[in-house]
This record gives C-alpha cells, sequence and structure tokens, in this order.
C-alpha cells in the first residue's frame, strides 16, 4: 500500500512508533507532546493495536477452541 489512509490500525499505528514525524503537527500539538513521556506514548499506541483483539477473542474464543479439539483428536 502506498497511501497511509489505507493502512489497517495496527501497521498504522506501528509505523507511528517507529517513525514519530513532527512536521505534520502544529505548535499547541507539539506543546502538548512535549509533556507527554516518550515510552508512555509507545505503550499506549502498542495498547490500541491490541485493542480490538482482545475485544473480539472472548466472542471467538468457542471456535478456537473448537478447532484445537478437533485438530488434536485422532482416528
Amino acid at each position: 500500500m502506498n497511501k497511509t489512509e489505507h493502512y489497517p490500525l495496527q501497521s498504522y499505528l506501528q509505523t507511528l512508533v517507529i517513525s514519530f514525524d513532527l512536521k505534520i503537527m502544529n505548535v499547541k500539538e507539539a506543546e502538548l507532546l512535549s509533556q507527554i513521556n516518550n515510552r508512555m506514548l509507545k505503550a499506549s499506541q502498542i495498547f490500541l493495536e491490541a485493542l480490538p483483539i482482545m475485544l473480539t477473542y472472548p466472542f471467538l474464543q468457542k471456535y478456537f477452541m473448537k478447532g484445537i479439539v478437533l485438530g488434536s483428536v485422532k482416528g
């Protein structure tokens, strides 16, 4: 994908964590960002990446367990 607006959430947040660009921010946003610790910012982005998975897993857990049990039965 060439455009960042077409990235999935996880890929987009990964690019933010790896290469953070201050050129796209205005002055007020840069001042607010300077008050936030860099490690806290990266941790919150990683949490946001994992949030959709954590929210959907409980609803799909029965299908994962059914597949595990079905795959482990020999015969």
